[in-house]
């Protein structure tokens, strides 16, 4: 009897007893490299002049629209490559390829142009220090200058769009890397410009 009412007691006590929670995973919660490009916003940018005129009209500074990665997400996508390691993307925004994305899809280089893009490994703003290996088995140039990040001749971290508009968007999180969004394409076949190559590498 004794024994019976203690077991009760028990049940009864452990009814009320705080819930045990496994300790949280440190990935964060976020959408893959690959759903992020497709969806992230990138730097606004304003009607400018154009705003004033327009029918009906608009403030020059008041945002037209977004500059996204969306293109960048789908020429990768045509060329086949896999952004599911752990890894840095320098994507450029919608507004770069202008005009270049059939021509693009149609390059045989595509690959290795996207690629270039990918860095080796997860590397914020703050990291960034010194050349860095990517996809395409070559590495990107580190410079700092001008109080500038430049990864070749590319800014990281561009304060705006010199349009009236927002920075470009860096350090967006993502379960398996870091996404840098710039305002130029970057082209694999770049070399720095020094005093022995001359202008244009004739030396």
């Amino acid at each position: 009897m004794k024994f019976t009412l203690f077991a009760t007691l028990v049940a009864s006590t452990s009814a009320f007893a705080p819930v045990a929670f496994a300790p949280r995973s440190n990935t964060a919660m976020h959408a893959s490299i690959a759903e992020t490009l497709k969806t992230a916003q990138g730097p606004h940018f304003c009607w400018g002049s154009e705003g004033p005129v327009h029918d009906p009209p608009h403030d020059e500074n008041e945002i037209k629209g977004y500059d996204n990665v969306n293109v960048f997400a789908e020429l990768a996508e045509a060329a086949g490559v896999d952004l599911s390691g752990d890894i840095t993307v320098i994507a450029p925004v919608n507004s770069c390829f202008d005009g270049k994305v059939d021509a693009l899809k149609a390059d045989p280089n595509l690959k290795s142009i996207i690629e270039y893009h990918c860095l080796v490994g997860k590397h914020s703003t703050s990291s960034i220090g010194a050349d860095i290996a990517t996809l395409n088995g070559k590495s990107v140039t580190y410079e700092r200058k001008y109080r500038k990040t430049f990864l070749d001749d590319t800014i990281i971290g561009q304060a705006d769009n010199f349009g009236g508009g927002s920075a470009y968007p860096c350090d967006v999180a993502c379960d398996n890397g870091v996404i840098h969004m710039v305002s130029t394409i970057m082209d694999p076949t770049f070399e720095k410009l020094n005093a022995e190559a001359g202008l244009g590498g004739v030396v």
